[in-house]
């Protein structure tokens, strides 16, 4: 039977763990993206890989890759260049698609 100050021994040990795995998690993506333009093309897996761990492993400490940049960078992600500029394009196509039709039935 354990006693009280074994759990708490090992809930100890289980923290400083925790805590370990969080710090070289952060130090991995720091460096992963360290350069501009870097949060686009690094996900978890590449930062994974750097850690010597699983996917599953960066999962058990961050929610999604932007929880871990804001883990290791302390503030939001950058928004995703190539994602943002199609839905612009996109919009500025509707946009003159309506422009044109509503000329056409002005006239």
């Amino acid at each position: 039977m354990q006693t009280q100050s074994t759990n708490t021994e090992s809930l100890n040990k289980r923290q400083i763990a925790k805590a370990a795995t969080r710090a070289k998690l952060i130090a991995a993506a720091r460096k992963l993206w360290a350069e501009p333009g870097t949060y686009e093309v690094v996900g978890i897996r590449e930062i994974a890989t750097e850690m010597g761990m699983s996917p599953g492993a960066v999962f058990a400490n961050v929610v999604s890759k932007a929880d871990l940049w804001r883990l290791a960078m302390g503030y939001e992600p950058p928004v995703d260049g190539p994602a943002v500029r199609k839905v612009l394009r996109a919009a500025a196509g509707r946009a003159a698609v309506e422009a044109f039709r509503a000329r056409r039935e002005a006239a």
